[in-house]
Formats: C-alpha cells, sequence, structure tokens
C-alpha cells in the first residue's frame, strides 16, 4: 500500500502585535542574584529602564544591587541544608524523617535568626541571603565581622543538624562559613566558580560515606523544588 504526499503552497505573513499579548510569559535570569523571574513584557521594560539595560529581578532592584555598590554583597544561602534534608529525609527511601511543615518551620525559624541582624537581607523566593558587607568593618558606625558570624551560627543552630544528622560535624560545616566571611569582609574575595557562599554538608556528616547523595543538587535547591 502506497502513501502519496501532495505539495502544499505556503506563504508566510508578518504579523502585527503592538500589544505584547505573544510574550507575556518570558523567563529572565537576574544577572546578580541568578533567580528566574517570569516577567510581563511592562515590567520587563521598567526594569530595563532601571538597570540600564540589564536585567535584575525586581528584588534585587528595589533593594539596590543593580549598582556599582553590589561589590560590598556577599550572597549566601542555607539552601544546601534544606535540599538535603528534602531529599533525604522527605523523598528518601524508607522512613520518612522529615514532613515538609518541618521543613517549612526551619526555614522559617532561621530566616527569624538572620533578621536581627540589620546588614543581613532575605529573600524568601529564593532561600538566599545578601548581607552588606559596606556596613561591617572597624568604623565607629559599623558593625565587626564576628557579630556577621554570631548571626551565621545563631542561624546555623536553628537548622538542627546534629538532631537529623547523627554524625553531623557542625565544627567543619561552620568552618566553611567562617572562612569565606572573613575573606571577604578583608579582601572582598569571590571564587570564580561559585559566585554565591552556599556550602553543602559534604564531609560534614550524612551521606557522604556512602555516596549516596550528590550534594551539588544541594545547593541550587529553591522552594520551586519544595512546594511544586
Amino acid at each position: 500500500m502506497s502513501t502519496t504526499i501532495d505539495r502544499q503552497n505556503i506563504e508566510l505573513a508578518e504579523i502585527e502585535n503592538n500589544s505584547d499579548e505573544l510574550s507575556e510569559h518570558i523567563h529572565y535570569s537576574c544577572c546578580f542574584c541568578g533567580k528566574q523571574v517570569e516577567m510581563l513584557p511592562m515590567i520587563r521594560k521598567l526594569c530595563e529602564r532601571l538597570s540600564g539595560q540589564r536585567i535584575y529581578c525586581p528584588f534585587c532592584l528595589r533593594n539596590n544591587m543593580h549598582t556599582k555598590a553590589n561589590k560590598h554583597i556577599l550572597i549566601m544561602s542555607y539552601r544546601s541544608v534544606f535540599g538535603y534534608y528534602y531529599y533525604t529525609k522527605y523523598l528518601g527511601a524508607g522512613k520518612r524523617n522529615l514532613w515538609l511543615t518541618e521543613i517549612s518551620d526551619i526555614i522559617d525559624s532561621h530566616w527569624d535568626a538572620g533578621v536581627q541582624n540589620p546588614v543581613f537581607l532575605y529573600d524568601p523566593d529564593s532561600f538566599l541571603w545578601f548581607i552588606d558587607f559596606s556596613k561591617v568593618g572597624k568604623g565607629r558606625k559599623r558593625i565587626r565581622t564576628n557579630e556577621v558570624l554570631k548571626t551565621i551560627l545563631n542561624q546555623i543552630l536553628c537548622l538542627n543538624l546534629p538532631h537529623h544528622i547523627t554524625t553531623m560535624k557542625m565544627g567543619k560545616f561552620y568552618h566553611k562559613f567562617e572562612t569565606a566571611i572573613k575573606k571577604f569582609s578583608d579582601d572582598r574575595y569571590r571564587p570564580t566558580d561559585k559566585r554565591f557562599l552556599i556550602p553543602t554538608l559534604k564531609d560534614c556528616g550524612g551521606y557522604e560515606s556512602q555516596k549516596k547523595f550528590t550534594f551539588d543538587v544541594s545547593r541550587e535547591f529553591t522552594p520551586e523544588h519544595m512546594f511544586r
């Protein structure tokens, strides 16, 4: 049995579109915090007007992180811990050890601890913290680096790591933050391959000895993963 295919003539015509209706749902990546945002064309144009044609998310624009002063901003997060809890304690094989409400409570608790420090700014849509080091240092109207580290220690304690990971090495995890914070405070040092400070639990306890968990996956964990 043979199949006949008839040739068809197709004409292409340009469609005039003055309303932006065909591009209502466009996703962009913020060039500072990396957050994926969905913007209407009208909002995108407003953002571009404020930022000089570069794409910044409304959160970064609202908090003046589109200027040269953003060199003093260190972006950090504990979302690697949230992701570890979600993938191993909630979705992991066997008995469920954590529920979403419990993970949410941990997230809220660390949020409350962080905002007690006035140089800490939080974006709950990305689990990212923004620390303004232009207000940190030895000046009379600046807070000390040790006070930043105290806040970070309080946030780490809110994560309840020893309770959920019996082999947890708290000192090693805290040291990852401490080393990076001091380097940034003194020299504004950012590793070229890691613009954000998001330490994982690798070598700090958990599944690494059994090689059952890819820790880098947890660094990208966001609320969209948790509540999709």
